[in-house]
């Protein structure tokens, strides 16, 4: 059940009010999962999970320090206080300007903060189903057996999980600033084998009436009957068609590495010293709006700011970046939303990323390819590789297939690719109508919701044997 907003957030109220701090900042998240795995027909591993994490961030005559608890008792969290007032005894303290980076300027010092104010306009955003998390396990169990046996009754094996819960996350500040929101998220993710072939399919929603099962399964065993006696081929360059599930994977990490103001500032990103430029094909713009319920939508971040739909690629041209407070002051520009937790350091990050969609339906992709790969999924993603060019290496599974005169030839080994994704994103020669949701239950307040995508000369460096 539900914490409740009152609790938890008079909770952190009480305590920024007491804090001796200049300035106090308090995130706390609770989360609480229930996860089934299961395999050869039977359910091998049920577990609950539930953790409350609170971040406290204070700042004293300029220098701030942050600590953690798992408690929301007052005793713990003027502890947690107490603590990152100990650390900014020995943190350097950051400059009082807020001047603009510059190209010579690659780590700028940090900016004091200041809690939010109070008063902030949020949406209101259903992101709450009770149905959803408290839907008992004896009308979910016959769910998943009844999928296993139909998998069976042709032949296939079914493994997957299935996951579903809830998350609260609450945000206070010395200033008065209050923001509470409750969640919900369920998630079905099916894996059918038959000897060495594998299919793919996986479904999430915050409403758990929303995932259809049976549908979900047709497109896996779909998948597995097609990836059986898969052959080698030649690496090289081939035109590839790239399900969402492919696509998410390849923007998430473009999320990670270049559409953050850190990244730019510290010029580590594809973005930095590009905006305005055109850095990909006209058919590919990308945003992220935390307010969309077509994604796992998330109404402020962990300061308590509302998100901003932040326009990130408009046509192929680099359009925008995130910002939380911090770097918002650094750039002169106003926060979109988007900070983190206060212990991570990879700055403001996009975590509810959108690819707009295109016209063909998908159906008629495939048709379009002379000559190529049709790709389910990507797994052992690195996007790290040259992060300026936004270099990426990784390996296709559970379903890659060649494409000849608009029809699929066969099953092929999997392949490793290593490609600019920049220069992918900038040969793009359609984009399906239709859009998938992809996350992680586990991680509800993230998500990317991405069509299919045809790309011209797709490099791929490997195969499996």
């Amino acid at each position: 059940m539900l914490l409740g907003e009152s609790r938890i957030v008079s909770a952190l109220k009480r305590a920024a009010a007491a804090s001796p701090a200049d300035e106090t900042l308090i995130a706390a998240q609770r989360e609480s999962f229930t996860t089934l795995r299961f395999a050869g027909e039977r359910i091998h591993q049920s577990f609950q999970e539930e953790e409350v994490t609170v971040w406290v961030k204070v700042a004293v005559r300029g220098r701030i320090g942050v600590a953690t608890t798992c408690s929301l008792s007052h005793e713990a969290l003027m502890k947690a206080i107490e603590s990152a007032m100990t650390i900014t005894r020995v943190a350097v303290k950051p400059t009082a300007s807020a001047s603009r980076p510059t190209a010579s300027a690659a780590k700028p010092t940090t900016p004091p903060f200041s809690s939010a104010p109070p008063k902030i306009p949020t949406p209101r955003l259903t992101t709450y189903f009770p149905g959803t998390a408290h839907r008992p396990l004896t009308e979910i169990v016959p769910m998943i057996q009844h999928l296993w046996k139909t998998a069976g009754s042709v032949g296939v094996s079914l493994a997957g999980s299935f996951v579903r819960g809830e998350e609260e996350l609450a945000v206070a500040g010395s200033r008065g600033l209050a923001q509470y929101q409750p969640f919900s998220i369920a998630g079905l993710r099916l894996v059918p084998t038959k000897g060495k072939a594998s299919g793919f399919a996986a479904q999430v929603s915050r409403d758990l009436g929303v995932l259809e099962p049976e549908p979900l399964l047709e497109r896996a065993l779909r998948l597995c009957r097609m990836n059986e006696d898969p052959k080698e081929i030649p690496v090289g360059k081939y035109d590839v068609l790239l399900e969402p599930e492919a696509v998410s994977e390849l923007l998430e990490w473009l999320g990670y590495i270049g559409f953050g103001a850190k990244q730019v500032t510290e010029r580590t990103s594809f973005m930095a010293g590009r905006m305005g430029e055109r850095i990909m094909g006209r058919g590919i713009s990308i945003s992220d709006d935390g307010a969309n319920p077509e994604g796992l939508a998330v109404p402020f971040d962990y300061e308590g700011i509302p998100k901003q739909q932040v326009p990130l690629i408009r046509q192929g041209v680099a359009s925008g970046i995130v910002y939380d407070s911090h770097y918002a002051r650094l750039h002169r520009h106003g926060s979109t939303g988007h900070a983190g937790s206060y212990d991570q350091f990879e700055g403001p990050l996009p975590t509810n990323l959108f690819l707009a969609a295109g016209d063909p339906p998908a159906a008629e992709l495939i048709r379009k390819m002379d000559r190529g790969l049709w790709i389910g999924r990507f797994h052992y993603v690195s996007g790290l590789l040259n992060t300026q060019e936004a270099l990426m290496t990784g390996l296709t599974r559970d379903g890659t297939f060649l494409i000849k005169k608009g029809k699929v030839a066969g099953a092929v080994k999997n392949l490793r690719f290593t490609q600019s994704i920049l220069e992918a994103f900038s040969k793009v020669a359609a984009v399906s109508r239709e859009r998938r949701l992809v996350a992680d239950p586990s991680q509800g307040l993230s998500a990317a919701v991405c069509p299919a995508l045809l790309i011209q000369d797709f490099t791929f460096t490997g195969q499996t044997k």
